[in-house]
């Protein structure tokens, strides 16, 4: 797996607090001592929506979910779930790396989407 395909944060040494990993500084105590934290490979769903007008890099998918899952370690992500079907909060996911659409521009776009386990 490249580091591409692993969801990391950071983990302020100082606080605790898990941030996006290209913030230069803690966003809560502002220092910039940090490890790299990876995530399980098993996270909760704890919301979603369909979007029944996706934009237009979605042209061939009449409609979407995307959800706010959450890792064991706390870490909290949000993305497009593979199934519309039988989305249940507190349900089982795990992250798969693939291209989800072409921009506008034709390039392919990759990034982590959550499938039902």
């Amino acid at each position: 797996m490249n580091s591409k395909e692993r969801i990391e944060w950071k983990k302020c040494n100082n606080c605790g607090f898990l941030q996006y990993p290209t913030h230069l500084r803690c966003l809560k105590c502002k220092s910039k001592d940090f490890i790299l934290v990876e995530t399980s490979s098993v996270c909760n769903l704890l919301s979603y929506t369909i979007l029944n007008a996706p934009p237009a890099e979605f042209r061939n998918q009449k409609s979407l979910a995307l959800g706010i899952v959450e890792f064991e370690n706390g870490i909290r992500a949000l993305g497009q779930i593979s199934s519309k079907e039988d989305l249940e909060i507190g349900m089982k996911l795990k992250p798969i790396y693939k291209k989800i659409c072409e921009n506008l521009d034709g390039s392919e776009v990759y990034t982590h989407i959550f499938e039902p386990i």
